[in-house]
């Protein structure tokens, strides 16, 4: 591996937030006294992980906040239920009310999710404090450009979970911090994100040698990104051409994307890495995905990771999604009028669906010594028969940490933004904007990919398919009305489960209305769902933790509603 990920392990010793701003006491602090300033830098992007070095076992292990999103998107969206040991086993404590969206700002969930992106955030800036102070450092300029896109990706964190932050940075004196109200107007945070952005993209180079640093193209995509949650539609094909334009492209294989290290560089714009055999102890991994992958009855050899949590289930709603009609094309309106059976491999399907999401009976990525079985799931009276497939690590791969512990986890990258999202997002502007034509063009160019991509083969005919799979391409002469619902079920279809569903839903407006018919329906499937509901006005972000509030002496506001 390059320079910068061969040093990222060093994120689990490097500067912490100060203990007036937080109340954590960093340990074992490497600082910007006794650290050079690429070192710094390198700490700055170990945040994108949400682990830090306070001491408390919580923080080394974020998987009740992760940096995917799986537990603030995918379990309140109806793309994934909790999963895990039945509605009682909650990482943090509050995972399960997230998922019937009963938050309340009491939630360890969402504290530590706020910690996380402050922490990284006042690692950005204490390393621009430093850059800035520096002269001798040739590379002075590029890096201080890094740590801005950086800083906009985390504040970009907090505006889509928490709609609100207090902005700080490189400028703020620390005895200010606490005295600074969490802002609630969208235009000037927004405005933030993108002040950064615009200024790292006059610095930053299209291209960098090593894995994993931002350039100019990541900068464009974030800004194609906020202009897209704030509805302004020109700009955002003005932004996501600028990144079509690059070096970036869908791959050719699916399967490989989702589980081969390395295979998915081409289209990832930007994404977390991991590694293995880096010196740390079990390798700088995707731990806030840790408990994700299946379960394994008494640990049985024959299964492919060993052992697992099977959290972040992938719901029956979202199987149903890829269930297409006689011309291979999505049940736009009627795909959840009934269930596809775990075992049912003869009504045709969108082959997606078995790259991404495991059934019984189906191959699971190449492994030889069974398909996936229905005892994979820790519960299934409660979750269903489905786990998630996506990012879980091929387990023949080179790049896996071990075969037991830490089960399905690698240097396998999390995609942050990948060119499939970033094409759906042109898509969606051009669709808006009356373009239809341009919009499904671009939407088709994504079911091309997963119609040439290889299929799961047959357990026990590798020749054959594995289930009845069947996908074509949209006519793209449709009226608008037809085509927003092709490119919402679209995004569904390419992205589900990587954190994108719920934040989809808010800025489509649609959020109380879809996921109160969804809890609604599934109640009848998942008891737990019963008397659930969304409440419009409060629920479409996260409740600012009362912790906060209380330590910043009622500086911060609470959101309406909580």
């Amino acid at each position: 591996m390059k320079k910068l990920l061969l040093i990222i392990f060093v994120a689990l010793l490097l500067v912490s937030c100060q203990e007036d701003f937080l109340d954590v006491a960093p340990e074992n602090v490497v600082s910007e006294e006794n650290l050079d300033p690429e070192q710094l830098v390198v700490s700055a992007y170990s945040g994108l992980d949400y682990r830090f070095n306070t001491g408390e076992f919580r923080d080394n292990w974020p998987f009740d906040h992760a940096p995917s999103n799986w537990c603030f998107s995918d379990i309140r969206s109806g793309d994934a239920y909790k999963g895990g040991g039945g509605v009682g086993d909650n990482p943090g404590g509050g995972m399960h009310a997230l998922e019937i969206h009963q938050v309340f700002p009491s939630s360890e969930n969402v504290y530590n999710l706020w910690r996380a992106l402050y922490f990284a955030i006042f690692r950005v800036n204490s390393a621009i404090v430093v850059l800035n102070n520096t002269s001798d450092f040739s590379q002075k300029e590029l890096r201080i450009a890094e740590l801005k896109v950086l800083r906009a990706h985390f504040y970009f964190e907090l505006m889509k979970n928490f709609g609100s932050f207090a902005y700080i940075d490189e400028n703020t004196p620390v005895e200010d911090v606490t005295s600074i109200e969490n802002s609630f107007d969208s235009s000037f945070l927004w405005g933030k994100i993108e002040e950064d952005l615009n200024t790292a993209i006059s610095v930053l180079p299209e291209t960098q040698e090593d894995l994993g640093r931002v350039n100019k193209l990541v900068a464009y995509a974030y800004l194609a990104k906020a202009k897209l949650f704030q509805g302004q539609w020109s700009e955002v094909i003005t932004y996501a051409d600028k990144v079509i334009a690059g070096p970036y492209r869908l791959v050719n294989d699916l399967e490989k994307l989702y589980s081969t290290p390395g295979y998915g560089n081409d289209e990832n714009v930007f994404a977390i890495q991991y590694s293995v055999n880096d010196g740390s102890e079990f390798g700088n991994l995707n731990f806030g995905d840790l408990i994700n992958s299946p379960d394994s009855p008494a640990d049985d050899p024959n299964h492919p990771y060993l052992n697992g949590d099977d959290f972040h289930k992938p719901s029956q709603n979202i199987v149903n999604a890829f269930k297409v009609n006689s011309s291979g094309l999505p049940l736009l309106d009627s795909y959840n009028n009934s269930d596809l059976e775990y075992d049912d491999t003869s009504t045709p399907v969108d082959p997606r669906l078995d790259h991404s999401i495991g059934r019984p009976g189906i191959t699971w990525k190449h492994w030889e010594n069974m398909p996936m079985r229905v005892n994979w799931n820790r519960d299934v009276p409660t979750y269903g028969y489905y786990v998630v497939k996506k990012y879980q690590i091929d387990p023949y791969s080179d790049l896996r940490a071990s075969g037991g512990f830490p089960w399905a986890k690698g240097a396998l990258d999390f995609p942050i933004i990948k060119f499939s999202d970033v094409l759906l997002w042109k898509a969606e502007a051009a669709i808006e904007l009356s373009d239809v034509a341009t919009g499904m063009s671009i939407i088709n160019q994504i079911r091309t990919r997963a119609k040439n991509t290889p299929r799961v083969y047959d357990f026990n005919s590798p020749s054959q398919d594995a289930a009845t799979y069947s996908i074509e391409l949209y006519p793209t002469e449709v009226t608008q009305d037809y085509a927003r619902k092709a490119l919402r079920l679209e995004r569904r279809l390419e992205l589900h489960n990587e954190g994108h569903h719920f934040y989809d839903l808010v800025r489509w407006g649609i959020a109380e209305s879809w996921i109160n018919n969804y809890m609604f329906k599934e109640s009848t499937k998942r008891s737990y769902y019963a008397g659930a509901s969304f409440t419009s006005g409060r629920d479409e972000y996260l409740p600012i933790p009362q912790i906060e509030i209380d330590a910043s002496g009622g500086v911060y506001q609470q959101r309406s509603g909580y």
